[in-house]
Parts: structure tokens; C-alpha cells; sequence
């Protein structure tokens, strides 16, 4: 192998040492020695200089020195790869705009606003009675700056009620629940903060109140009192008395007067429970209702009582011809009684019955076909006793019965007001 480089190769691998290293520096001048026989048994060509490399820098020959100096020999290359630069990162400059100042104006800033906003309003009623309610109509609702929907409107009812109107109404209603002159404000108030009150006397609300007076506050079943009217609200135009049993009475033209009632049945036919009834009456005017007042509270008693019944037959009890009336006392010491029923039967010799019957006024053959309400006559007590006229009484075996029913609904026992004998 040849330990020699020729001249052109060693001139390419000077000059790429020189661009690995990446800097300027002085390369050794490189003479090819004149071979000798012993370095080699074929003359070698007549060495040639190399073209200039532009890329490196010419070497500098050395200094003069010992002609007989033997020639610097250069140490084999070695193979040299040249590292991957990496380009630095560049970080794009910031630009900071421009700070642009606005040209001064020399117009003015608005005046502030410091006017208040403007409307009214109107009640639809100046007299009404408690329970009954005004409408208010607000108009002209309107500000310099503004818009009619940034306007708050807050109304003060006079009894210590206040109401937020809605932007969108134009009117609002109150109902009043007590008596009194009910003075009404309107505050606006702009979105400046400015504020206009407006006020207005408002409406009396005028009391519905009605005096009275009751003549019992504790009663039986049919038992009776007496609710008297002693006077009447201003304006008003009918009077209703809730009695507290389902039941009302209408006074169409108020005035003082007197009004008789007692609890016995419901409406739906019910006996009235027992228990404390508050009546309650209500004024009207043109207006309509006012609020109820309570007018009295009666207590209904209960009765457990039963009444009772007795026949007085007539001094010849015997005889039928002495049996002209059916007479007897009845009584109750609880609720009263309501209604009293006599039946009289004479079973005949021949062996036929008989009941008298006062919606025929005789007496009736009673068969398997008699309604048998025929023989059920209707007695009315005065002062505890009672009187039933009959006539033409026929002979046989007379059987009298009579039958009570108190208000609270309580009959008689089965042993009492029974009577029976044979008479001719």
C-alpha cells in the first residue's frame, strides 16, 4: 500500500480540515520529497501542483532554515466527519404599537340631568266600604332624558300598603280592609334618580258595620230568638244575615226591624248539628260587597229529652157517644215539641176496624189496601195540651195513640200516650 498521499489529495484533506474547524488558521506548507529506491521500485510521476482551492488559505511556506534538513512528513489522515450544525432559534422581535393619544375635544360634557319625571293618576272610586276596592289610572308618564320604561313608579295606598307598577301597565287596583280617608301617593323616579311625588286625597272607605242585637245566645232546637237590626251602613243597599246553618235572609231594603229564626233542618234536610253558630251580615252597596261582620254567635244546645204524651179520656169514658174530642197534654223540657200525631182505631163487633180520619172527617174501614196515612191526624198543642175532634164514634175496642217529636228529633217512649178501652 502506498504510505504516501499525492499532493492533490492532501491538499483536499488540508483544506477540509480547515472548513471543519470553522476559523482561520495557518496550515503547514507540504513538499513531496523526491522518492528514494527504497521507498518504492517504480519512479513516480512528476508531481503536479494542485489549482487553488478558493474556499481555503494558501499555506504559508515555512521559514528558512537548514537546506539539508530531511522534509516534514505528515502523519497518515484520518477520516473526519464534519458535525451537524444546528441553526440557533430565532425569536421574532415583539412590536409594541403605537401609543395613539386622541386629539382633544373641545366640545362640552352634557349638562347633568336634574329634572324630574312628570304624570298622574286618577282613583275610579271615592266612597266604598271595607273589602272593596279602587283602581288607580296612571297617565302622562314621561321625562327630559328617560325613556318611559326606565321610569319607577311606586304607589302608597294610604294604609300602609305600597305597590311597584309595572312599566307595561297603566293601572292598578287595592283592595282596602279597614275604614278611614286613605290619602294615595305616586312617586317617579327617573334613571338620573330624580323623583316627583304626586298625591291625592284618595278614597273614604266608609265602615259597613251594622249595630244589633240578639235576644237569646244559648237555645235548644226550634227554640226561637230574636236578631234585631238597629241600624244601617251609609250607602248601603241590601243587607244578607248568614245565620251559621246553611241558611241566609236577604233584607232587600235596609231599614231597623226584627228578624224571628231557630235552627231545625239544613237546607239538604239534615237536622243542624249542635255547637256555637256565628251569624255573619253583609252591607252592599252599588259597588257590591263589603267584608262580612260578625253579627251575634248563638250556641245550639243539645237535647237528649223525650217528650211526653198523655189522654185524658171524658168523664163517661165508657160511652161512645161520650167520645166527641180526643184530648191530652204533651210536654218537653228540652227543645219544645215540634209536632204532635193522634191515631184512634175502633175494632168493630162484626169484627172490621175503623180509624178516624180528619182529611175525611170520619171514620175509615181500614183494609189491606188503606194507605194507612189516612189514619194519621196532625194535633196542634196550645199550652201544653191538645184537642182532637171526632165524631159518630162507632162501639167496639177503642185504641188511641199518640205520638210526639221534640225539635231535636226525639219521640216519646212506646209506653207513653197510649190509651185503650171498650166502649158501647
Amino acid at each position: 500500500m502506498n504510505s504516501r498521499l499525492s499532493r492533490p489529495l492532501l491538499a483536499a484533506v488540508v483544506s477540509g480540515a480547515f472548513l471543519a474547524g470553522g476559523g482561520l488558521f495557518a496550515a503547514p506548507a507540504f513538499a513531496e520529497p523526491t522518492p528514494t529506491a527504497t521507498e518504492s521500485g517504480t519512479p513516480t510521476a512528476e508531481p503536479t501542483t494542485p489549482a487553488p482551492d478558493p474556499t481555503t488559505t494558501k499555506p504559508t511556506p515555512p521559514p528558512p532554515g537548514d537546506p539539508t534538513a530531511p522534509p516534514t512528513t505528515l502523519p497518515p489522515p484520518t477520516e473526519t466527519t464534519t458535525p451537524a450544525t444546528t441553526p440557533p432559534a430565532t425569536t421574532p422581535p415583539v412590536t409594541t404599537p403605537p401609543v395613539t393619544t386622541p386629539p382633544a375635544t373641545t366640545t362640552p360634557p352634557p349638562p347633568a340631568d336634574k329634572t324630574a319625571p312628570s304624570g298622574t293618576f286618577a282613583p275610579n272610586r271615592w266612597s266604598i266600604f271595607p273589602g272593596q276596592s279602587v283602581t288607580l289610572t296612571l297617565t302622562g308618564i314621561k321625562d327630559n332624558v328617560s325613556t318611559p320604561a326606565q321610569i319607577k313608579r311606586v304607589v302608597t295606598w294610604g294604609d300602609g300598603a305600597s305597590s311597584t307598577v309595572s312599566t307595561s301597565a297603566t293601572s292598578i287596583a287595592h283592595t282596602y280592609k279597614s275604614s278611614g280617608k286613605k290619602p294615595i301617593t305616586l312617586t317617579l323616579t327617573d334613571a338620573a334618580g330624580n323623583k316627583r311625588v304626586v298625591k291625592s286625597v284618595g278614597p273614604t272607605v266608609v265602615p259597613s258595620s251594622v249595630k244589633y242585637k240578639l235576644s237569646r245566645t244559648s237555645v235548644f232546637h226550634g227554640q226561637k230568638f230574636v236578631w234585631e237590626l238597629l241600624s244601617v251602613p251609609a250607602g248601603a243597599t241590601k243587607i244578607t244575615v248568614a245565620w251559621g246553618d246553611g241558611r241566609a235572609t236577604v233584607i232587600s231594603k235596609p231599614k231597623k226591624q226584627k228578624i224571628t229564626r231557630y235552627y231545625y233542618a239544613t237546607p239538604n234536610n239534615m237536622l243542624v248539628p249542635t255547637g256555637t253558630k256565628t251569624l255573619k251580615a253583609t252591607a252592599y252597596n252599588k259597588y257590591g260587597a263589603a267584608t262580612p261582620q260578625v253579627v251575634g254567635k248563638v250556641t245550639l244546645k243539645p237535647d237528649t229529652a223525650r217528650p211526653t204524651v198523655k189522654i185524658i179520656p171524658p168523664s163517661n169514658a165508657g160511652k161512645a157517644s161520650s167520645w166527641k174530642a180526643i184530648k191530652g197534654t204533651v210536654g218537653d223540657t228540652g227543645s219544645g215539641v215540634k209536632e204532635l200525631i193522634v191515631i184512634a182505631v175502633v175494632a168493630k163487633p162484626n169484627g172490621t176496624e175503623a180509624c178516624w180520619s180528619s182529611a175525611k172527617k170520619k171514620w175509615v174501614t181500614v183494609t189491606a189496601s188503606t194507605n194507612i196515612n189516612v189514619c194519621l191526624n196532625a194535633a196542634k198543642p196550645s199550652g201544653g195540651k191538645f184537642s182532637l175532634a171526632v165524631k159518630s164514634t162507632p162501639k167496639g175496642g177503642l185504641a188511641i195513640s199518640g205520638i210526639a217529636a221534640d225539635w231535636a228529633g226525639n219521640l216519646n217512649a212506646d209506653s207513653n200516650g197510649n190509651y185503650s178501652r171498650y166502649i158501647n
